[in-house]
């Protein structure tokens, strides 16, 4: 989602594309960016956290925190 798109709704929409083959509704979309916005203010307040949950290192070019904030929102939409 980061690496295609620039923007967090474009970030969201293309998530949700990807898992559901479809455009995502409004509320669905909206719920998606709570759930990014909630876990990037986690993330820049622990950035340990954001680390811990990376499996390997983020391109240099990548907030780590955002990257630990989409991985989130990824996970919700691939379960």
């Amino acid at each position: 989602m980061m690496a295609e798109t620039r923007g967090d709704a474009e970030r969201a929409i293309h998530g949700f594309q990807l898992c559901v083959a479809r455009a995502p509704t409004a509320p669905e979309q909206e719920l998606l960016l709570k759930l990014f916005r909630e876990n990037l203010e986690k993330y820049r307040k622990d950035p340990a956290a954001a680390k811990a949950l990376m499996t390997g290192t983020a391109p240099a070019e990548m907030d780590v925190a955002e990257l630990a904030a989409w991985t989130v929102v990824a996970n919700v939409l691939l379960n």
